[in-house]
């Protein structure tokens, strides 16, 4: 399917923004532990028009085209408007086209195009961009405190030593511009760390500090010949001394993948990621929204489950089952956790495991989301007591086992108490030889 082209000539003035997704667990004395939730970027571009009747009805003929959000089509960004001359495959952000009308059918509108920046990029390497001298500067400390106010009031400095940050202004030129976008890409956001010395000429100490960005977005404002305004937020961070560890624990990822054997198919799932798809086991996972609940088990603990919830806009799974009928229900599902080098996009070998396994159960469908229960009877095991008879012979089902215990050298047993006895064995016997070996009854 060919998508439509939104050639339609947007003001001089608008802003792109680039949005990453990063997670930040606070560890000890101050220092992090950082995971991109994102591995590609959100890019917005929020373009503005000042249109003539005519120009409105085209703006408000193509929106009405691609049905407002739900419809994708392919966006230029120009480059004598301050672009990169790639093209992206776009959404609108919103359903509504709100204008401002005036005299004679004149109109001004905002319009906020989204879509996924997968386009190559040149790392800068340095964060070297000259800043405005007017800077916002901050010494802060992390202070634990009683949570009732008493004559004690207990106070304990949680850090060893204070985190500085900085608000930094940017006036730049399109090209450098797009190398302090790039820098912010290649750090995705809040996640990669970074040195920067505040320059002395700049009101600085002149000292080199290592930061990062501590925000994941990214506003350029964008004028006349693509000249940029922007403003980014440094904190720095605490390192490891290790610089290996510092790899480690930020830089290989955990993901979750999840994999539903349904009848005619199954169904992978890459949780929740930007990546288009990702390879394991020689199967291809698809990028998707998944979340996952917490393990709960029913009212007698026979059964173990977790939910699962699937994002069903694209009406897929409406699909399977309108086509097939119910053949999640009962189907085998398994959700592994797997490791991510966010460097390559490659996984790691041998350091996968299964996370969750059962059958599915509890399906839930309606036009938004599909939801079920993996189960996992009897937590886990088909069978929580051994397989027992009551009779006169021994249960041990295999002669010299650890049940057993005979380490004798004969090698035959007819699992009777009277060959238990010959053994020397009978304070194993796992039999009741007092009771009848055949009875009787008569009606």
């Amino acid at each position: 399917m060919t998508l439509p082209v939104f050639s339609i000539p947007y003001d001089d003035s608008y802003t792109s923004s680039i949005e990453f997704k990063t997670q930040i667990n606070e560890k000890m004395k101050g220092k992090e532990q950082r995971y991109p939730v994102w591995t590609y970027p959100k890019r917005t571009f929020a373009l503005k028009f000042d249109k003539n009747f005519r120009g409105r009805k085209e703006l408000e003929d193509f929106f009405i085209s691609v049905m407002g959000q739900a419809g994708k089509f392919r966006f230029i960004w120009d480059e004598e408007k301050g672009g990169n001359g790639q093209e992206y495959i776009c959404t609108f952000e919103s359903d509504s086209l709100k204008q401002n009308i005036k005299d004679f059918g004149f109109c001004e509108t905002e319009l906020k195009l989204v879509c996924i920046d997968r386009t190559p990029f040149e790392d800068p390497g340095e964060f070297d961009f000259w800043h405005d001298a007017e800077c916002e500067n901050s010494i802060d400390f992390y202070t634990l405190v009683d949570k009732v106010f008493t004559a004690q009031n207990n106070k304990k400095s949680w850090w060893d030593a204070p985190k500085k940050s900085w608000t930094l202004s940017f006036d730049k030129t399109p090209e450098i511009r797009k190398k302090l976008e790039n820098f912010f890409i290649a750090k995705r956001g809040r996640f990669r760390t970074f040195n920067w010395t505040w320059e002395k000429d700049r009101g600085g100490d002149g000292k080199t500090y290592p930061v990062r960005f501590d925000s994941d977005i990214l506003n350029s404002e964008i004028a006349e010949y693509g000249f940029g305004t922007l403003q980014v937020k440094l904190k720095e961070v605490f390192k490891t001394e290790n610089p290996q560890q510092e790899i480690e624990k930020d830089e290989i990822i955990p993901r979750r993948l999840l994999n539903v054997e349904i009848e005619g198919g199954p169904v992978h799932i890459l949780d929740n990621e930007t990546l288009e798809f990702l390879m394991y086991d020689n199967v291809e996972y698809i990028g998707a929204s998944l979340s996952l609940g917490d393990m709960t088990r029913d009212d007698n603990s026979s059964v173990a489950k977790r939910s699962v919830a699937l994002s069903n806009v694209d009406l897929s799974f409406s699909g399977i089952i309108g086509n097939r009928g119910d053949v999640i229900t009962n189907a085998p599902a398994v959700i592994s956790l797997v490791f991510l080098d966010v460097n390559t996009n490659t996984l790691l070998s041998d350091y996968q495991r299964v996370e969750w396994a059962g059958k599915c159960n509890n399906l839930k469908l309606n036009h938004e989301d599909v939801s079920f229960d993996i189960e996992t009877p009897l937590g886990g095991y088909e069978i929580q007591a051994p397989v027992m008879k009551y009779r006169a012979t021994c249960q041990v089902r295999r002669f010299k086992d650890c049940r057993c215990g005979y380490k004798g050298e004969e090698e035959k047993c007819d699992r009777t108490f009277t060959r238990c006895k010959e053994l020397g064995n009978h304070a194993n016997f796992r039999g009741f030889p007092t009771m009848y070996k055949e009875q009787v009854i008569k009606v």
